[in-house]
């Protein structure tokens, strides 16, 4: 099994796309974006509102600390330890690459959303403000970076990179999620596609560890 297929020139050529997106999407086009999905998709509502609430209530339940561990966390290690040690399975580290790539795409999301302080677009729809939103003080200032976004995508993309062939299925229900953000007014454009590119990067550094190491010299000669 090839494992991960994402090279670093894959990796640069989405960063390098992505972070001035994302910058010109925060100063210039988030909000009007913003309010013409508000206008004209309100009709989607009740389909990603409802679809939302049951992914998050299925993680949710697989956050249920065992052990003093959420679930979801002790069944990947779980994998990871006896594929990789136990049936001596390299495969196995997909599991190790998963639970880290989902850790760090939660807990950073959330340092970042209490460092950038944004408001959501419901501050735009209701009272409206003036500028970016960023470093705002009051309510509803936790828009940068979608949670949403990152938790669901760690779930999934990894496994996207690791099988090539399944990666429109298994990225069906992350890519409703992140376009659920937005009809929802939760978030803007700029706020979910930085989530995704947290998670990229995240998958890509993990992903390292599942990595062929090179051959020695001497083993080669031998």
């Amino acid at each position: 099994m090839h494992t991960y297929l994402m090279t670093l020139r894959q990796f640069l050529r989405f960063t390098a796309l992505s972070l001035p997106a994302c910058a010109l999407l925060i100063f210039w086009f988030d909000q009007p974006l913003a309010s013409f999905i508000h206008q004209h998709f309100g009709w989607a509502v009740p389909f990603f509102g409802p679809l939302t609430a049951r992914a998050d209530a299925i993680h949710n339940a697989l956050m249920t600390h065992v052990l003093g561990l959420p679930i979801i966390f002790l069944a990947l290690g779980l994998a990871f330890a006896i594929g990789r040690y136990a049936l001596k399975k390299r495969g196995a580290t997909i599991f190790l690459v998963l639970l880290l790539t989902h850790e760090f795409s939660m807990v950073l999301a959330k340092v970042l959303k209490g460092v950038v302080h944004r408001l959501r677009p419901e501050v735009q729809f209701g009272a409206g403000y003036t500028g970016s939103g960023l470093w705002a003080t009051g309510p509803h200032n936790d828009s940068f970076p979608s949670a949403h976004t990152a938790i669901y995508f760690s779930l999934f993309l990894p496994l996207a990179v690791a099988f090539p062939r399944w990666q429109g299925p298994l990225l069906v229900l992350p890519g409703l999620i992140g376009l659920g953000r937005l009809v929802l007014g939760a978030h803007y454009l700029s706020d979910v596609w930085f989530s995704l590119w947290l998670v990229v990067a995240l998958t890509f550094l993990f992903g390292l560890l599942g990595r062929p190491r090179p051959a020695r010299a001497d083993a080669v000669e031998a």
